[in-house]
């Protein structure tokens, strides 16, 4: 028996070695044109998302090329796994390192043994409705929505507790309003509950609202679009630049503008990392514009000629510390 193995691991040796000496470059040359796959017509196929856009508009010619725009920035949300509530006025939400597709199944969960009872989930919408909470004399209900956060790979759970005032639905106001004491159960089954690694086929469909990209403009030019309030982009960037370890020089808020400064001396923050060289000492001016009620536009520009070099480079780093 001994030796029959022994042959058999020498023959399938002998043959791997026969393959891998043998020349293989004009392989290539016996592969076979295949038939086109044929879909069906009624499919129905999710958008795919082009990272490197071709511009068949208005191309700009160089040469025989073309240039497109840079992607969009792609980066790693972190692996700590953190959960914290956010507060912004009278809103509040929970903000979880995980894609919304993977959050939807647990506050299912947490749905169905809080008590509140379900009357509506659709993982289309990332909206969960509690039974009536009232009593006869009032129609009161907690709805719970799932969105995709401002990091590439995070989530945020919003709670409204509303009454049915007159055919309209209105936010309960008052000691009788339940959100900060249902969004901190929330928080506690996050932080107590282990995550599955599951993810929710029905919800994949939430991991594409992200609310921060860094992108270009025809002119080449960078800016990062948040999909929020001005509010709320307001703070999300002094939140970024404090995380960032950026020191700010002066703000003005009506304004939307940050004014900071670089120094090689302070090695702080990102400078370690892009700052090889000779010193550096540059001001920066941080514009945050209102393009409608729900986006806004994060744009740098740099007061010496030889710091324009570093505006994207600030800009990276400010998206990456948006949460």
């Amino acid at each position: 028996m001994k030796n029959l193995f022994s042959f058999l691991f020498l023959s399938f040796f002998l043959s791997s070695c026969s393959y891998f000496l043998t020349d293989h470059k004009n392989d290539y040359l016996k592969e076979k044109q295949e038939k086109s796959l044929d879909l069906p017509k009624d499919i129905t196929t999710r958008p795919i998302i082009d990272y490197y856009p071709i511009n068949t508009i208005n191309p700009e010619k160089v040469g025989d090329e073309y240039l497109i725009p840079m992607p969009q920035q792609v980066f790693s949300s972190g692996t700590s796994n953190e959960v914290r509530m956010h507060k912004l006025g009278e809103i509040r939400w929970v903000y979880v390192e995980t894609l919304p597709s993977s959050a939807w199944p647990m506050m299912n969960d947490f749905w169905v043994t809080s008590g509140y009872g379900v009357a509506k989930s659709d993982p289309t919408t990332g909206i969960i409705e509690s039974e009536n909470l009232g009593d006869n004399q009032s129609i009161t209900k907690l709805v719970m929505k799932v969105e995709h956060g401002i990091r590439q790979a995070s989530s945020e759970i919003f709670i409204s507790h509303i009454t049915e005032i007159d055919g309209d639905w209105l936010r309960v106001e008052g000691p009788e309003n339940l959100e900060e004491e249902t969004m901190r159960k929330v928080l506690d089954y996050f932080a107590t509950t282990p995550p599955s690694g599951g993810t929710s086929l029905v919800a994949l469909n939430l991991n594409y609202g992200q609310k921060a990209a860094l992108k270009q403009d025809d002119e080449q030019n960078s800016f990062i679009e948040l999909n929020l309030e001005y509010a709320r982009a307001w703070a999300a960037v002094d939140r970024a630049l404090k995380e960032a370890l950026i020191d700010v020089n002066d703000l003005d808020r009506e304004e939307g503008v940050f004014y900071v400064n670089f120094s090689r001396e302070e090695e702080k923050g990102f400078l370690r990392r892009i700052f090889t060289g000779a010193s550096f000492d540059g001001d920066f001016r941080i514009l945050i514009k209102e393009i409608d009620e729900k986006t806004c536009r994060v744009t740098i520009s740099a007061e010496e000629e030889e710091a324009k070099a570093f505006e994207r480079e600030l800009l990276s780093e400010i998206n990456q510390s948006l949460s």
